[in-house]
C-alpha cells in the first residue's frame, strides 16, 4: 500500500490538547479584562463553544449561562449550505443584559455571523468570542487568542473522537480495509498529527459495535 498516494485525501489539521484550550480561554479572559467588557451572561453556541463558554464563566467569577444551538446538521443529518437554528434559545428576556457568545472555532464564518444575526435583537449587547479563527473567515470575533494563516482542521479534546471516526471511515474507504497500523500511519502522514493507537482503537470500536466495519484477516473493513 502507497501510504504517500492517501495524503490528499485528508486536511492538514492542528490538534488542541486540553491544556492548550485552558490557555486560548484565559486569554480571551484577559482580553475582556483589557477592555472592561464586563457580561451579565455568557451564552454558549452549541456544540462547539459549551466546553470553552463553561470554563470561561469561571475565570469571569460569573453564574449564568444559556445555550442554543446553530449549525449545518438537520435532525435527519442532512447538511445545509447555510446555517440554521437547530434549538432556540430558551424564553428568557435578555433585553436589558450585555452578553458574551462563545464558540470554539471560526472557519469561513457564516455560524457565527447567523448567531449574531439571531440573538442581536433578543439581548442589549452583545460581544463574540472564538478561540480559533481562520485568517479568511468572513467574521471577526471581538476576542480571538488564535488567527490560523494556513486553512488547518482543528481537532478540539471535546470533538477529537467524532473527527477520528469520520477520517478512520475515510482510510478504510480509500485503502479498501487497513490495520490499526496503517490507518494511523495514513492519518499521521497526511494531516500532521500524532495520533494515539487507543485513540484509532476507540473509534473502530464504536464503528464496530454500529455495524459499520468487521475485522478479517487482521485488517478492518467497512460493511
Amino acid at each position: 500500500m502507497d501510504l504517500n498516494n492517501k495524503k490528499s485525501n485528508f486536511p492538514k489539521a492542528i490538534n488542541i490538547t486540553w491544556d492548550d484550550l485552558e490557555n486560548l480561554v484565559w486569554d480571551v479572559y484577559l482580553n475582556l479584562n483589557e477592555t472592561g467588557y464586563d457580561p451579565d451572561v455568557v451564552i454558549a453556541v452549541a456544540r462547539g463553544g459549551l466546553v470553552p463558554a463553561r470554563i470561561l464563566l469561571d475565570y469571569l467569577q460569573k453564574k449564568h449561562i444559556c445555550t442554543f444551538q446553530m449549525g449545518h446538521l438537520t435532525g435527519d443529518m442532512t447538511i445545509t449550505e447555510n446555517p440554521i437554528l437547530i434549538y432556540p434559545l430558551p424564553e428568557i428576556n435578555l433585553t436589558d443584559k450585555k452578553v458574551l457568545v462563545v464558540d470554539d472555532v471560526s472557519d469561513e464564518g457564516m455560524t457565527m455571523n447567523a448567531v449574531v444575526n439571531y440573538l442581536s435583537s433578543k439581548v442589549g449587547d452583545i460581544k463574540t468570542a472564538v478561540l480559533v479563527s481562520k485568517k479568511d473567515s468572513r467574521f471577526k470575533a471581538d476576542f480571538c487568542p488564535r488567527v490560523m494563516d494556513d486553512w488547518r482542521w482543528v481537532l478540539f479534546p471535546w470533538s477529537k473522537h467524532e473527527d477520528l471516526v469520520i477520517f478512520t471511515e475515510k482510510a478504510l474507504q480509500i485503502t479498501g480495509g487497513a490495520t490499526i497500523e496503517e490507518i494511523i500511519g495514513i492519518l499521521e502522514d497526511s494531516m500532521n498529527l500524532e495520533i494515539a493507537t487507543r485513540d484509532i482503537e476507540k473509534a473502530l470500536s464504536d464503528m464496530s459495535i454500529s455495524g459499520e466495519i468487521e475485522e478479517r484477516d487482521g485488517a478492518w473493513h467497512l460493511l
